[in-house]
């Protein structure tokens, strides 16, 4: 199946971080140098993919393809958001003297997506150069060793992203739409996993493009937009809310009801798929229109909104989605996930590897973020850890510096080498008047935007001398 699934290679003491291994539905072709020239560009039958590297300073490499007449031509760039490459590339599509016909900069993140409708059968040149992830004083195209990408070129369907754009836990009655171009199959859907490190890839057989498809830890109901002034409806929480904001001016609406003082909290699902809607969340009680909640930001490096709420009365209550400037269109998709905001702890690590040497033991720092309300102690320990090696387990308090950060330390007690996961987790601390059983919270790691991670690897090559 199409996707990325991820590389990790070691020996008996260290082991390299993990690498995506880029896999889709359809040959792929290497560049040939020279290709900078439109005389020299690499000859390319569609569908394919192509991958190459700017390997130095003002380098640009050049494609030729051959359109039909009616054809809709997709060039989906694939280096930053899903390779990590340091580039912040720019693609062009020019005719045989060099005229630009359409230029994509940032499109799916920082890495840019090009679609034509061909009036004319015609040979076109594609063509990508790059400036740096981190701007710096150089003035021109930049290129080194790690500025790799892939390109997808077709004319043929084109799966540009699926709705809804999470995965609930129970999906059995869930339907998906892929949407793109150029008449997409009617073909269920698909999803895979190609390792336990790899979130779930949603496709189409035989049809380039695909997308991470992250699992929520629960259940939920799908809700579809309704479009024009219609509002549609949640018949239960958990809902997963999933649209287009097509249209100028388009705001998409979502009621559902709420009960007194119980507080919930809506997460739009846009911009960390690669897709650029600005989104803005607004949240009003439909009775007397008060603003119960508005967000279009949840920090200045994120930009899918999230709010919480709570209704004075029970009642029902209004989601609007729409677009801080206006944007719209067919990418401007969006899924909000709706559910009761119940006092939970998210732990993230920084690192997925880490490693025991002589000294007999590693620090791994632990960020904590209480949310709604979450006021109990947690006791965070390291599972799964192979023979040989113990972790100090680390209180972290509900208020005080070890509320928001801890540092766990895993020790090797005897001179030992190996290699392999573990996990970590933090256990809510038992009182005396809890009944229920004490909540365990997984850390986890990000790999990409939409992809975590809760398995961690341990190297070990310890002396206890």
């Amino acid at each position: 199946a199409p996707g990325i699934v991820w590389v990790r290679v070691f020996d008996k003491t260290s082991a390299s971080k993990l690498v995506p291994l880029l896999i889709e539905s359809t040959g792929t072709i290497e560049e040939v140098e020279p290709n900078e020239k439109l005389d020299e560009a690499t000859a390319v039958e569609l569908p394919a993919v192509v991958y190459g590297r700017l390997a130095k300073s003002n380098e640009m490499d050049t494609y030729r393809v051959q359109l039909k007449k009616g054809q809709t031509f997709i060039a989906a760039t694939l280096a930053h958001r899903p390779l990590r490459s340091p580039m912040d590339a720019v693609m062009q599509l020019v005719d045989e003297h060099g005229n630009v016909i359409r230029q994509a900069d940032d499109d799916r993140g920082i890495d840019p997506q090009i679609v034509y409708l061909a009036q004319e059968d015609r040979v076109l040149f594609v063509r990508i150069f790059a400036f740096p992830e981190v701007p710096t004083g150089t003035i021109g195209y930049a290129g080194g060793e790690s500025f790799v990408y892939a390109i997808r070129l077709t004319g043929d369907a084109y799966i540009d992203h699926v709705l809804p754009l999470v995965h609930p836990l129970n999906s059995v009655s869930t339907t998906y739409t892929a949407f793109g171009w150029n008449q997409l199959p009617t073909a269920d859907v698909q999803f895979q996993v190609a390792t336990e490190a790899s979130p779930l890839i949603a496709h189409v057989p035989s049809t380039l493009g695909w997308q991470w498809q992250p699992s929520l830890s629960h259940d939920a109901v799908v809700v579809e937009e309704t479009g024009g002034d219609d509002f549609a409806t949640a018949p239960s929480l958990p809902c997963i809310f999933s649209g287009h904001i097509s249209e100028p001016n388009q705001t998409d609406r979502l009621r559902f009801a709420v009960t007194a003082a119980t507080r919930y909290e809506a997460v739009v699902h846009s911009r960390a798929h690669g897709l650029p809607l600005d989104s803005v969340l607004r949240v009003t009680a439909v009775d007397d229109g008060s603003e119960l909640a508005r967000n279009d930001d949840v920090d200045r490096n994120r930009y899918d909104s999230t709010v919480t709420f709570a209704a004075t009365t029970a009642g029902e209550v209004e989601l609007q989605v729409s677009d801080l400037v206006d944007g719209h269109g067919p990418r401007h998709a969006y899924s909000v996930v709706v559910t009761e905001a119940s006092p939970s702890v998210e732990l993230t690590v920084n690192e997925a590897e880490f490693t025991i040497g002589q000294d007999g033991n590693v620090e791994i720092p632990i960020t904590i973020a209480r949310k709604h309300g979450f006021d109990r102690e947690l006791t965070i320990t390291a599972e799964s850890l192979p023979e040989g090696v113990r972790a100090e387990s680390v209180v972290s308090s509900p208020k005080g510096e070890t509320s928001k950060s801890v540092k766990l330390k895993l020790f090797a007690d005897k001179p030992i080498t190996l290699q392999g996961p573990f996990c970590i987790t933090g256990t809510q601390t038992t009182t005396d008047d809890q009944l229920s059983p004490p909540a365990i919270f997984t850390a986890t790691h990000a790999l990409r935007d939409a992809v975590r991670i809760e398995a961690f690897w341990l190297s070990v090559s310890a002396s206890t001398d």
